[in-house]
């Protein structure tokens, strides 16, 4: 839109350039008639004064067309700069979203794996309590057996006591039975 307008803006000035140039043509023609028609002796200041005014004028204005195509050729370079620029921050700005799309699905895997890792240490810590119910279960029960083993140990040497074995059959049955219940287990 700028250069445009120093395009507008040149145009402007070259007619304007163009039409002091062919009045000044016209005006010569005129000052070399007036200037016939005056007598030689006469002064003409005043036309070598609207002469050099017109010249002054036309310099001016071919100054200020130089200076805006000078505008203009820097405005075009800037634009062009400008635009290299913005080529060069949407090719990043791609590079960016491919990145970035890359750490997202990085971070859904991530997500998705700390999510099984979780489930499965769940599982685990599931399984380990069972464990240990269990163990403390079978330990209660190893211990109930153990007593209840005792019991029975204690009862058979009472129930040997009692009976009317001799003594020497009694020792040896005792170790018999003893051999029996570590044989077993018990």
């Amino acid at each position: 839109a700028v250069v445009s307008t120093q395009s507008t803006g040149d145009k402007m000035v070259s007619e304007k350039v163009s039409q002091r140039e062919q009045q000044s043509r016209v005006s010569q023609h005129d000052r070399g008639v007036t200037c016939e028609l005056i007598p030689k002796e006469a002064n003409h200041s005043k036309c070598v004064e609207g002469q050099r005014k017109q010249e002054q004028i036309i310099s001016d204005l071919r100054r200020s067309i130089e200076r805006s195509s000078k505008e203009r050729d820097s405005l075009k370079s800037q634009q062009k700069t400008d635009g290299e620029v913005a080529q060069k921050l949407a090719f990043e700005l791609d590079e960016l979203r491919k990145q970035s799309g890359l750490l997202n699905s990085r971070h859904d895997s991530m997500v998705r794996s700390l999510r099984a890792e979780t489930k499965i240490k769940m599982d685990l810590f599931s399984a380990l309590g069972d464990a240990r119910r269990q163990t403390e279960e079978l330990s209660h029960k190893l211990e109930l057996k153990s007593k209840e083993h005792e019991l029975l140990k204690q009862r058979f040497a009472e129930a040997m006591a009692v009976s009317t074995f001799p003594t020497s059959s009694f020792v040896t049955s005792t170790t018999a039975s003893d051999t029996f219940y570590s044989a077993n287990g018990f």
